[in-house]
């Protein structure tokens, strides 16, 4: 547990310090403490690995919104990497797209498609997969997907699911997917993602990308450059609880770029996908990103880091095994994350309530808390737990 810790600050530390010290790659870099960026820059873009896709440095990422006007708005602003999926909505974020695309006469060959769902070894069959394929196809209104994800990957036995490879390649062979990737953003996502690597099936990875998070992902991900896979990240955020901290974002500074700004330092991180729920956002990522990170930012950053440090939970998964109960800590907070900061409060509760009742946090009124003990950042567990079960179940105080 300590050990865990260690290494997350450590990287925290020596990750925000590296950029203040000037390295930035694909920017230009903002003047020293310069809290605004020149409008002037134009949106980057930056190849997809060994896929030959060209990906902008900021993606649309449709999770839980399928808004077409919205998407036009993008395509039009220069973004031509779409993050959908089968799984939210009832397909309806890929149908949004698929119509976007065709109310603007698009040229499809040079929009960048992601989009996938999930598979589990034993209960996913090669025609299921192939299935969801065609599905997506005729949702997006098109012959071919640039890179379909395996989603929710959890643990390396996920990556062991012999139908998607079968499926996938009969796919490929009729020319209706180009690129295999798998998404997670799990506590085991480090052994998913090294166990990746050594997979020559998997070209992509579209995975959480934050600060505060994942002690050796810096190292993992330039592997699998060397490899040639390409790295799609999103959540740079670290929860999106700035309104938290006052005055954080003072003087016309803005955390959300910040951080995308921070990832795209990274030359082995291809592109950000940011969920674009307005045109005002698109306006923001697509004109004011591209500008390196000030040493105004980075202090923001640190500062967030720092008020955050016991709050945020990195779903790391090391306190689940204290739980005599068995209650699912990461993904209950991630719900929770989702219901508190990212007004996806219906989806919230939906993916609660799909928990088995003995991973739910009602479990642990009258438990003595031993997650408080075994967490490596010392955060109140057992008390948001219990206020999450609160509120995604809607009771009453």
């Amino acid at each position: 547990m300590a050990s865990l810790r260690k290494t997350v600050d450590r990287r925290s530390f020596l990750k925000l310090g590296a950029v203040a010290s000037g390295v930035v790659v694909g920017g230009c870099g903002a003047p020293e403490g310069s809290a605004t960026a020149p409008s002037n820059f134009e949106l980057g873009y930056r190849p997809l690995g060994g896929t030959g896709l060209e990906v902008s440095e900021v993606a649309f990422g449709a999770h839980g919104l399928d808004r077409e006007d919205l998407m036009r708005a993008a395509l039009d602003a220069g973004i031509n990497t779409f993050c959908v999926s089968g799984d939210y909505l009832d397909g309806m974020e890929e149908k949004a797209l698929g119509e976007a695309m065709s109310a603007l006469g698009s040229h499809r060959e040079k929009v960048v498609i992601v989009t996938g769902t999930t598979f589990h070894h034993g209960t996913s069959s090669t025609q299921r997969v192939l299935d969801e394929i065609d599905a997506s196809l005729r949702r997006l209104r098109t012959d071919h997907i640039d890179v379909f994800l395996n989603g929710e990957v959890r643990s390396p036995s996920d990556l062991r699911v012999d139908a998607l490879y079968e499926a996938f390649e009969l796919a490929r062979k009729a020319g209706k997917v180009g690129h295999l990737g798998l998404s997670s953003h799990a506590g085991g996502m480090q052994a998913c993602l090294n166990a990746a690597i050594d997979n020559p099936q998997i070209e992509v990875f579209f995975i959480k990308y934050d600060f505060v998070s994942y002690p050796d992902q810096e190292a993992i991900l330039r592997r699998a450059a060397e490899r040639g896979i390409g790295t799609m990240v999103f959540k740079t955020n670290a929860g999106g609880r700035q309104r938290e901290i006052k005055d954080l974002e003072a003087g016309g500074l803005s955390f959300p770029q910040a951080t995308v700004k921070w990832a795209l330092t990274n030359p082995d991180v291809s592109s950000v996908a940011v969920s674009m729920t307005n045109f005002d956002t698109i306006r923001q990522f697509t004109s004011e990103v591209n500008t390196g990170v000030s040493a105004a930012e980075v202090a923001m950053m640190r500062r967030y880091a720092d008020e955050m440090y016991d709050k945020y939970c990195r779903f790391c998964g090391e306190c689940e095994a204290s739980c005599p109960h068995g209650v699912a800590v990461a993904d209950i907070n991630r719900h929770a994350m989702y219901f508190s900061y990212y007004g996806r409060e219906k989806e919230a509760m939906q993916r609660y309530r799909s928990l088995s009742g003995r991973c739910s946090a009602e479990a642990c009124d009258g438990c003595n808390g031993p997650c408080d003990a075994a967490c490596p950042f010392d955060r109140s567990v057992r008390t948001e737990l219990m206020e999450a079960h609160r509120r995604l179940s809607f009771q009453e105080a």
